[in-house]
């Protein structure tokens, strides 16, 4: 288990963000080891991801299925273009949504998108108007698809518009959620506005979806923290089980996780630009010189561009703020 507390103070410390920080905790866990010196974990994680991205490849992902397989294996080079040409590697992410190595570094881009929603209404409370979390859950019928997902979705969508009729100032973000090993699919909603009855949440909920559960309570929480309690479920898989990895994916293919509606959509930032190749950094300068930063063509694993001396570019985050090329 990650310790956030302390993930965010050593990304105080070192000047980068939240994201940054769990970029790098992922490069160090992806190792960087050559197969002659697996232990018997890394085998069994290989064992794991060759299982997940067999799943895939039966359901015609073969892309997505390499990329798991690359994560935080392989990597890409950059170049400056000073005088010295200064080189260093980044790291390949699938960044696909059910990765152990991606979850947190999704996770931390998820913060970061939508922050800003739950900071303005921390500052910029309604009368009547509270932070309240809600469930929605589906019957679990043993399988799961992407069109049983996306009716699931459109539900919650029309079941909190009915709740909402006429109501101004609401807004409301969910993540979509399985039982661990199971199909249970539901979802975790952190709701803003007026006061809500269950029993009226219930029968709306059973009216439009033709399910019967809910459950709805204040947040314990406010603001930035409420946001990460609601979001801790897109951080770690759901599954131990490689072949339901595989089909949850396969599942959620072309489907979102997180949605939100109200006040909370479209006020989120905007979402850190991803650049072709799933990289795992958004770094334009050389921290030894300032000058600008260029992909080399070609991908390689990281074993053999840190044999060739080539250093992570990562490592030097924490000395970017020095600027000393400026001097």
């Amino acid at each position: 288990m990650l310790n956030l507390r302390q993930l965010q103070a050593e990304a105080n410390a070192w000047r980068i963000t939240l994201r940054e920080r769990f970029e790098l905790e992922g490069h160090v866990r992806g190792g960087l080891k050559p197969l002659d010196e697996f232990t018997d974990e890394d085998r069994r994680e290989e064992k794991f991801r060759g299982r997940v991205a067999d799943v895939l490849i039966e359901h015609d992902l073969g892309k997505r299925a390499a990329r798991f397989m690359e994560c935080h294996r392989f990597g890409y080079c950059l170049q400056c273009e000073g005088e010295k040409q200064h080189m260093f590697f980044s790291v390949l992410c699938c960044d696909l949504r059910f990765c152990p190595r991606c979850g947190a570094r999704m996770f931390a881009r998820l913060i970061e998108k939508y922050s800003p929603v739950l900071l303005y209404v921390k500052a910029h409370p309604r009368r009547g108007s509270l932070l309240r979390e809600l469930t929605l859950t589906s019957r679990n019928t043993g399988v799961l698809t992407a069109e049983q997902i996306k009716k699931f979705n459109k539900d919650v969508k029309n079941t909190i518009k009915a709740l909402m009729h006429g109501e101004k100032g609401w807004g409301a973000i969910w993540c979509d959620e399985v039982g661990f090993n199971n199909q249970n699919l539901h979802a975790h909603v952190l709701f803003y506005g007026p006061y809500i009855e269950q029993r009226r949440l219930a029968g709306v909920w059973h009216e439009v979806s033709g399910h019967q559960v809910v459950w709805i309570k204040k947040a314990r929480t406010h603001g930035r923290r409420a946001l990460l309690y609601l979001l801790k479920y897109v951080s770690k898989p759901p599954a131990d089980d490689p072949e339901f990895i595989g089909e949850l994916e396969v599942a959620f293919y072309r489907c979102r996780r997180v949605h939100t509606l109200g006040l909370f959509y479209n006020f989120a930032a905007p979402e850190a630009a991803f650049e072709a190749g799933h990289l795992i950094t958004n770094a334009k300068q050389c921290p030894f010189c300032g000058a600008r930063l260029r992909r080399i063509i070609g991908n390689a694993s990281i074993n053999d561009l840190v044999l060739q001396g080539i250093h992570f570019i990562g490592e030097y985050h924490p000395a970017k703020e020095r600027k000393s090329w400026l001097n």
